[in-house]
């Protein structure tokens, strides 16, 4: 077992080391504004002006942009100042951490699980999720989360001794500490040792008393960001919850929104597998501590009225075991009909689900295709600072961490651009692979890789076709597509006479 184990946590991380490399974007804007702003604050980057308003409501913790505050200071003590280069080593750094998160998961979970063909299954089948790389790398408070949980709580699965459990509480309020919602996770591990388990009192306060501790550690983190003493967890359930400020500003979603809202990616075939075999396991396997940390924090989810598919995220870890957990033919109930369910794993469908889930973890491996961040053209224009920019759609002001000093963004209608062009060449940022037409365009960079080689009309037809699929798809509440591309337009002499 520990070889299978071995070649299947290899092959994650290679993919995780290119994920790493190339993945410079962010899923969803609370990765980058949430941590990454508050740890360049703290560096004297960015100002609190140019922070979310989430900062002046004090309402995120402080615990992880602390974490990667303290790798980000001694890096740039030692000469490493491109902040670029700074978060590709914070990416890798939490791509690591989340691997050895699930390397201490899947030996924990081995010996709970029914037989050894299953065993051999759930070791397999682990560089399946072909998920697990992206979402390993993300800076996001959801990964932090799902690796400090996922540890604390293969130490509670082992032998639970008061040291251990202390430790396994530790682990699982820092995952509150990262990611509030978590603490649904952690009432039901810790029901789980109560009741099932039947952990001595003295074990149980021990567990306790670690959670304490991490909260007195995020404590102290939150008086560090915030300046004053502060308890952000109350205020933002009083915001997000009592207030419904997130329903309110972002929308609302019916319970089973979930049922259409995480399948709708390239992974959606493994994605159902997950979500099947996770409602198995729960009616299945029913004495597990993977389904008593998961069912609360899923049926939270479900009723909570706004939701977003990253919002499930911390149970990325714990989702490899869902398919075990809940469609081995060892277990109780069903065993005939889940006999022949276990059965498809062999066939073309499941032969399928895994090519598709393969392909599509290479592709974000080395292209992290995403819709929301731009990163990519961040990055150029930190390296390049090209000063004055016009663009005839809303402007790109960059980020605040990574804004060049000398960047200037200004729209511009069309006459206005025809008038710039008249006085000499101006660069041209443009939200399509291609240039306005009849102007000259010396392309300087392209968000869509096609568009080098001549390819940009390739592009600006995928955008056509995206955004009518969004259109017609309104419930998947997909954002706009974008591929910023950087110009230097000037009027030719033939267009001159």
């Amino acid at each position: 077992m520990t070889a299978e184990l071995k070649r299947s946590l290899l092959i994650l991380t290679a993919v995780t080391l290119v994920t790493a490399w190339f993945s410079a974007l962010f899923y969803f804007p609370d990765e980058h504004y949430q941590v990454l702003e508050f740890m360049s604050h703290k560096l004297g980057i960015t100002p609190a002006a140019a922070l979310p308003w989430e900062f002046t409501a004090r309402i995120r913790p402080w615990t992880q942009p602390l974490i990667y505050y303290a790798i980000a200071r001694p890096l740039l003590g030692l000469g490493v100042s491109d902040l670029f280069t700074i978060l590709w080593i914070l990416r890798l750094l939490t791509g690591l951490f989340s691997l050895a998160t699930l390397a201490a998961f899947a030996r924990a979970l081995l010996p709970t699980l029914p037989g050894d063909v299953e065993k051999r299954a759930f070791l397999r089948y682990l560089p399946l999720f072909g998920f697990l790389p992206y979402l390993f790398v993300r800076t996001s408070s959801e990964t932090f989360s799902a690796a400090f949980f996922a540890l604390g709580l293969a130490l509670a699965m082992g032998p639970q001794t008061a040291a251990r459990l202390a430790l396994a509480g530790l682990l699982c309020g820092l995952a509150f500490e990262c990611r509030y919602q978590t603490a649904l996770m952690t009432l039901g591990l810790f029901a789980w040792l109560a009741i099932v388990a039947r952990v001595r009192i003295a074990a149980l306060g021990a567990f306790i008393a670690g959670g304490v501790a991490a909260l007195a550690l995020g404590a102290l983190a939150d008086r560090w960001g915030y300046g004053v003493w502060v308890f952000p967890p109350f205020d933002y359930f009083n915001v997000n919850i009592l207030q419904g400020v997130a329903a309110r500003t972002f929308g609302r979603e019916p319970f089973f929104a979930y049922f259409y809202l995480l399948p709708a990616t390239g992974f959606f075939a493994i994605t159902l597998v997950v979500m099947a075999g996770m409602i198995a396991m729960w009616l299945r396997n029913p004495r597990h501590p993977v389904s008593w940390a998961s069912l609360p924090f899923v049926a939270l989810h479900v009723a909570v009225a706004h939701k977003e598919a990253r919002f499930l995220f911390p149970l990325a870890i714990l989702a490899t075991s869902f398919p075990v957990l809940g469609f081995s033919p060892l277990l109780p109930r069903g065993r005939h009909a889940f006999a022949r369910i276990w059965q498809w794993r062999h066939s073309w469908a499941a032969k399928a689900t895994t090519a598709l889930s393969l392909v599509f973890m290479a592709y974000l491996a080395v292209y992290p295709f995403g819709v929301r961040p731009h990163m990519p053209m961040a990055r150029y224009l930190y390296r390049h600072d090209p000063g004055a920019v016009v663009s005839l759609a809303p402007v790109f002001e960059s980020y605040p961490m990574v804004r060049p000093a000398h960047y200037q963004p200004r729209q511009v209608s069309g006459p206005q651009l025809a008038a710039l062009l008249d006085k000499g060449p101006v660069l041209f940022l443009s939200e399509t692979p291609l240039p306005p037409p009849g102007i000259k365009a010396t392309l300087l960079y392209s968000e869509f890789p096609l568009t080098r080689f001549g390819y940009g009309d390739a592009g600006e037809n995928f955008i056509r076709g995206y955004t009518g699929f969004a259109a017609k798809a309104r419930f998947l509440k997909l954002l706009p597509l974008h591929w910023y591309t950087l110009y230097r337009l000037e009027r030719s002499a033939t267009m001159r006479s």
